[in-house]
């Protein structure tokens, strides 16, 4: 099981978006004071924003990267049962595209919100949005998925060519 690379690839994928799913994934900063932040599950804000503090965070994108956890330990554990674990993975990708999208449709959304209850404001800085470093992992790990997709399928392809042999 351990020996597959696509097995190595699928563990990093799990570990990272455990990472990603408990850390902060981005932030509002006006003159380096950060006025809001943003995480898998919540949307908080802080002094003179405290109005937009969100009860109805991003939850669904803490969601899809626990689907995407639960896949990706699906996926390492089907290791006899390749084209089932094919398909996980692939699903696995699409979520992760899904999450990526999401992400930048609420960051896009709670930078209009910001920008709105600033406007009210006479003499508001608009605040600015800061990525990050967090952020990345989804991506990678969609290039780990797309590398073990890769893998998985090599190894299906060894097996029915040593299943004609015989």
């Amino acid at each position: 099981m351990i020996q597959r690379i696509q097995t190595v690839y699928l563990a990093l994928v799990l570990i990272l978006s455990f990472v990603g799913l408990i850390s902060t994934i981005g932030e509002w900063t006006v003159a380096e004071t950060v006025v809001a932040h943003f995480s898998n599950f919540t949307f908080g804000a802080e002094g003179q924003f405290k109005a937009l503090d969100s009860t109805s965070g991003p939850w669904c994108l803490g969601i899809l990267l626990i689907l995407v956890m639960f896949l990706s330990t699906m996926s390492i554990m089907l290791f006899r049962k390749r084209m089932r674990q094919l398909r996980l993975t692939i699903i696995s990708t699409i979520l992760l595209v899904g999450y990526v999208a999401a992400y930048a449709f609420f960051a896009y959304v709670y930078q209009v919100k910001l920008e709105s209850l600033c406007g009210e404001g006479l003499g508001c800085i608009l605040p600015t949005f800061h990525l990050k470093f967090i952020a990345v992992f989804p991506v990678l790990s969609i290039i780990l998925n797309c590398l073990a997709i890769q893998g998985i399928r090599k190894d299906e392809a060894l097996v029915r060519s040593l299943d004609r042999i015989r």
